[in-house]
């Protein structure tokens, strides 16, 4: 993937600072005595001009300073929130790096703390100023940083700027770290295994960067309340995620290479999200194991060429693999898969995948006969066996397509006659099924005249197993241009479905 797609995707999943730049304060001057009354907003409590002076840029927050004698104190008394793209000098011909590294320099060394927000990202930091980055690792730790964005500029395909141990040292404070382009610190050179490292993180993500697998697995065993995980784009390193953890709630992995993903020890684990992930090395497969999960609710996209789904040291086969407690993941609620319909092999993976979770309510299918990729030779696909016509009518009974699927979306569809069939079983078979949403792959007027004829058999009641219905739902769509699904929206653990709907 070339750097400036990687930074996209970076700073399209980075939380947002709660001031804008945008923000902006101006007096509501009296003129009851000819325009030389206070201004009303200085006549405002203090907690209300806390308040104020809390939501404009840091520039603009330290220089109510010099208004009058009743706003001087007032921004060191409040919790820092500093975002340095609001002190970039622009212009033509202007370096901004230094400007913006020094100002943030002098930000963190004027304000007395706490800080609340730290949104370092438009700064640039390489060997010849190292000491720069450790004298502001230093203040964060002094001061009490409990929200750290720290992201490296400009990207480049050379490796990223190794983090020093004193990082630890805000962990006492930490509450939410983003860290995007660095080599994680070497926990060897850090504080001992302890829920004292850090205490109250609560969310984690590592963006374009390094970090070793025993780093990871230290990072998890230090903080007791960490509930949200996230390796965004990040490639190589780590390779084997491992998650052991007793507070773990939600782990994505967005983007990004590794060779296995492994729930081994979540007891609070609820969504575990794999979106456009690959292999380390061309031709090789993810391992995805479920280990101890119980309360895993949604998990997706399984891929299933590139995926390897082992529950409870079992691998999951297409047609090998018996139904059994052993197997079982009872405790999912939302899936979402991904398949190439046109390759019979993985249309089998798709129903034994499917057979392996009997409560699935809602059911997220994306097509990606469009992709390649995973075989050297395009042209072997075609030669690969077919799907005869029987077969939609020979397939085993699926627990959960027959008892529990309320809501079907297929997303990517093509009218391919597999894809058909798959959507004709589902509909004749799902006694509990309400709603089938069917997005369109590049929808244009002939494709989607076409996509209706093939779909349009479906929609008669007797089509469908749920006779309960009074009108079955049956709803073609295109897809809306420049529709992305978003990491702010698999993140949010309030939204019970994150996938496309």
């Amino acid at each position: 993937m070339a750097p400036g797609m990687s930074r996209n995707i970076v700073d399209s999943c980075l939380p947002a600072c709660p001031v804008s730049a945008t923000a902006s304060l101006s007096a509501a001057i009296s003129d009851d005595d000819g325009g030389g009354g206070e201004d009303r907003i200085s006549a405002l409590p203090d907690g209300l001009l806390c308040n104020v002076v809390s939501r404009l840029p840091v520039k603009d927050g330290a220089r109510t300073d010099a208004l009058s004698r009743r706003w001087r104190g007032l921004w060191r008394a409040i919790p820092l929130v500093l975002d340095d793209a609001h002190l970039v000098t622009d212009g033509p011909g202007v370096d901004w790096r230094a400007p913006a590294a020094a100002a943030v320099s002098r930000v963190l060394a004027s304000h007395p703390g706490p800080f609340r927000w730290v949104h370092l990202v438009s700064s640039f930091i390489d060997e010849s100023n190292q000491d720069t980055l450790a004298e502001w690792l230093r203040l964060l730790a002094d001061k009490g940083v409990e929200n750290l964005v720290l992201v490296n500029r400009p990207w480049s395909s050379e490796v990223p700027v190794q983090l020093q141990p004193s990082l630890f040292r805000c962990g006492a404070s930490l509450r939410r770290l983003y860290l995007g382009v660095w080599f994680f610190p070497f926990t060897r050179d850090g504080p001992p295994r302890s829920p004292d490292v850090f205490p109250h993180l609560r969310e984690l993500g590592i963006c374009g960067g390094f970090m070793l697998d025993q780093d990871l697995e230290y990072v998890l065993a230090c903080s007791p309340k960490l509930e949200t995980f996230a390796l965004i784009s990040n490639y190589c390193l780590p390779d084997c995620i491992r998650i052991g953890s007793h507070s773990l709630r939600c782990v994505l992995i967005w983007h990004s290479l590794v060779d296995e993903v492994a729930a081994i020890a979540a007891p609070q684990l609820q969504r575990l999200i794999l979106y456009c992930t690959n292999a380390t090395g061309p031709g090789r497969t993810i391992r995805v194991k479920i280990g101890y999960a119980p309360q895993l609710a949604v998990l997706g996209y399984l891929d299933t060429a590139k995926h390897v789904l082992e529950i409870r040291n079992t691998i999951i086969k297409a047609k090998a693999t018996k139904v059994s407690p052993h197997t079982l993941v009872p405790s999912v609620k939302v899936l979402a898969l991904k398949v190439r319909f046109r390759v019979a092999e993985e249309v089998r993976t798709l129903l034994s995948f499917l057979r392996c979770f009997p409560e699935v309510e809602t059911l997220h299918i994306l097509a990606s006969d469009n992709d390649t990729d995973h075989y050297d030779d395009p042209g072997k696909v075609k030669a690969r066996d077919k799907l005869n016509s029987t077969f939609w009518h020979v397939v085993c009974p699926v627990n959960c397509v027959q008892s529990r699927v309320k809501k079907v979306v297929f997303d990517q569809f093509t009218g391919g006659s597999n894809q058909v069939g798959f959507l004709k079983w589902v509909i004749g078979r799902a006694m509990l099924l309400q709603e089938v949403i069917v997005v369109m792959a590049d929808p244009d007027y002939i494709t989607l005249s076409e996509a209706m004829d093939k779909l349009k058999p479906l929609s008669p009641k007797r089509m469908w197993a749920n006779k309960l219905l009074h009108e079955p739902s049956l709803e073609i769509r295109g897809r809306t241009a420049g529709h992305i699904w978003r990491y702010n929206q698999a993140s949010d653990l309030s939204i019970s479905d994150p996938f496309i709907s």
